[in-house]
């Protein structure tokens, strides 16, 4: 039955987004001070709740480590998803998978952990978001060395440009903030602006100075490298 018209949201969609919120907060804390760093009675504290209420949603500390990296390995997944959908170069495509990843885990709602903390997970969960994250990173790493035969990436090491790429990706949780000078757009394109630049074979003479210039040079008309100058 749609009780009050659907205004009110149901028992089920509370729940959701109660965990969701759970998450949110957990993933916060987690890249903030680390997992060991961070206790259920904190998470539960800066959620104005009691820590026995956690437990309606979450069994365990280490649940809510797992499944924030289940929800970054979807992330991940989705985003080469997308890429690979627009198509372009192989630089294009591992650029693009780059960029959405990182606006996705810079976005209000994430709930995203920086992927170093699978250690503190239970050893069959840790088998589980390795795996995962070990077939991503080989996509990636088949993108460059598909961007070298098309002449789009410059000869290198594929499995360390996929390192170093993702190496600077994943420190950003630990040094943004929400709301500061840099939105998690600007960020995302920046940052992948300079790795693009790092393994591009033609790469663009100039970067952005300032990312808080970008939405301006979005939105101005194409030219073949935006920057902060002219």
């Amino acid at each position: 039955m749609n009780t009050w018209k659907g205004a009110v949201p149901g028992a089920d969609a509370q729940f959701v987004a109660k965990r969701q919120m759970i998450l949110r907060e957990a993933a916060a804390s987690f890249n903030r001070r680390g997992y060991h760093g961070t206790s259920l009675a904190d998470i539960a504290h800066t959620l104005g709740v009691s820590k026995a209420a956690l437990y309606t949603y979450v069994k365990s500390k280490d649940e809510l480590l797992f499944h924030c990296h289940e929800v970054a390995m979807d992330a991940a997944v989705e985003s080469l998803r997308q890429a690979r959908a627009e198509g372009g170069s192989a630089l294009a495509q591992f650029c693009g998978t780059l960029r959405n990843y990182l606006r996705m885990i810079l976005s209000n709602e994430a709930c995203y952990v920086v992927l170093t903390e699978e250690q503190a997970l239970e050893p069959e969960k840790a088998a589980l978001i390795v795996r995962r994250r070990d077939a991503f990173e080989a996509e990636l790493r088949g993108l460059v060395a598909a961007g070298i035969l098309d002449g789009s990436v410059a000869p290198c090491n594929p499995k360390l440009a996929v390192f170093a790429a993702l190496g600077a990706m994943n420190w950003v949780q630990k040094w943004f903030v929400a709301g500061g000078a840099w939105s998690g757009e600007q960020v995302a394109v920046a940052l992948v602006q300079m790795i693009e630049r790092m393994l591009a074979a033609h790469p663009a003479a100039a970067l952005n100075v300032d990312p808080a210039l970008l939405p301006a040079l979005l939105n101005a008309p194409a030219r073949t490298a935006p920057t902060a100058v002219d």
